[in-house]
């Protein structure tokens, strides 16, 4: 397991579920600051494992999301689902489901997709 203290507020912790799942564990805040970390460790984890077919945002120790944190989860999405890898957000709080809610993001973030493999055949 691997931890990098972006500050005080955030921090990522990498895990890997065998070759083809990886699972990054969000705590703190994750807002203007941060969402850049975010980011860079969701770009790492894509690129550096070949085989890998799903990315899973464990967000209990979220504490915060703002408009930029939000922006960060959507980015995150994005560069999943271009690589073919799904895309699950675990563990979400209920603020983060408000949020989600609100700003018409709940569906496109949590919609259940099938595997890569699925979608090829």
């Amino acid at each position: 397991m691997i931890t990098e203290p972006v500050d005080n507020d955030f921090h990522v912790t990498v895990r890997w579920q065998g070759p083809s799942t990886v699972v990054l564990a969000l705590s703190g805040e994750l807002d203007y600051d941060t969402s850049g970390e975010l980011v860079g460790q969701v770009e790492e984890a894509l690129t550096g494992q070949p085989d890998l077919r799903e990315l899973l945002l464990d967000c209990r120790g979220l504490e915060l999301v703002d408009s930029m944190g939000l922006s960060a989860l959507l980015r995150a999405h994005r560069a999943a689902t271009a690589r073919g890898v799904r895309f699950r957000l675990d563990h979400r709080s209920t603020g983060l489901e408000r949020m989600l809610t609100v700003t018409g993001t709940f569906e496109h973030l949590t919609a259940t997709t099938p595997p890569p493999s699925a979608e090829a055949g």
